[in-house]
């Protein structure tokens, strides 16, 4: 899961788009019927608009209208001389240059922007998402699937005997081992789903479906896990198995609050029942060709 949706995306680059032609016109509009040169300056308010919402490319727009601009202003309201000429070019030149340095530095703003926000959303050691952002995008998904419909199952994964991994083979090691497991989750889920480090040792993933999909799911990302090797000093390779438990939103776990003590608590069967298995909490309705325990 991301949270850039396309269609989102789309709409803001238009009302942007919109935002500075609109700008520019009447910028061009009072220009042509005030006068010329000495408001030149009011070209200074669409070019910082264009290199904040386009950066160089922006910058480089405006300066484009403002020289077809004054070349037209030129030809129709007084005769082109190497004066007004030289004074088109000089102007054109400065707003490009201009450009080109304010867009670039806006730019530069931007990728900066766009770091701490990643950092702000995502667990620093797996890339997936962290615990708040995860929170917050749960309550949304169950507020939307309120208001509109729609299916949700919640997968809580645990890493089994992680501690023990940790006090055998370092912190190093363990490190790695959560590393590649937050890989494994980001190329088994799909771009809708949300994978998300939830603490520790336990990852969290949020899907649009049903209980069957829950649990395939959890049982395919149980298996990938189990292929999972980090490699320690001297060559050996160490794996790992995970236990994970599945529930659905719906009349048995009615918000977001339940549904997690439900995952929590069908996590925790499969713990209590051998680990590395699938378990679905009892409230969900299960089709009849699905157990309710998948395990190696």
């Amino acid at each position: 899961m991301t949270f850039h949706p396309d269609l989102a995306g789309r709409r803001v680059t238009i009302r942007r788009v919109v935002a500075l032609a609109s700008v520019l016109v009447v910028v061009s509009t009072v220009l042509l019927a005030s006068g010329l040169l000495y408001l030149w300056p009011l070209f200074i308010f669409p070019l910082l608009l264009g290199a904040v919402f386009f950066f160089e490319l922006g910058s480089l727009l405006v300066a484009g209208w403002v020289g077809g601009f004054f070349v037209v202003s030129f030809v129709v309201r007084q005769p082109v001389d190497p004066a007004t000429t030289r004074q088109a070019i000089v102007g054109l030149a400065a707003f490009s240059l201009a450009g080109l340095i304010l867009g670039r530095v806006q730019r530069d703003q931007h990728l900066r922007h766009g770091v701490l926000a990643a950092s702000s959303l995502t667990d620093r050691l797996t890339g997936l998402y962290n615990y708040g952002t995860f929170v917050d995008y749960l309550h949304y998904e169950v507020t939307k699937a309120n208001r509109y419909g729609g299916e949700l199952t919640l997968i809580m994964f645990d890493l089994d005997h992680f501690k023990r991994f940790n006090d055998r083979h370092g912190h190093e090691a363990g490190n790695d081992l959560l590393r590649r497991v937050g890989a494994t989750l980001q190329a088994v889920v799909r771009e809708a789903d949300m994978a998300a480090r939830y603490g520790g040792e336990e990852f969290a993933l949020l899907i649009s479906g049903d209980a069957r999909d829950g649990m395939e799911l959890a049982e395919r990302v149980r298996r990938a896990i189990e292929t999972v090797a980090v490699e320690l000093r001297g060559g050996e390779v160490a794996y790992v198995t995970a236990s994970a438990g599945v529930a659905t939103y719906g009349a048995a776990s009615p918000d977001d609050t339940l549904l997690i003590e439900h995952a929590d608590q069908a996590l925790y069967e499969s713990k209590r029942a051998g680990r590395n298995r699938v378990t679905m909490h009892p409230g969900a309705e299960l089709p009849e060709d699905l157990t309710a325990t998948l395990s190696a």
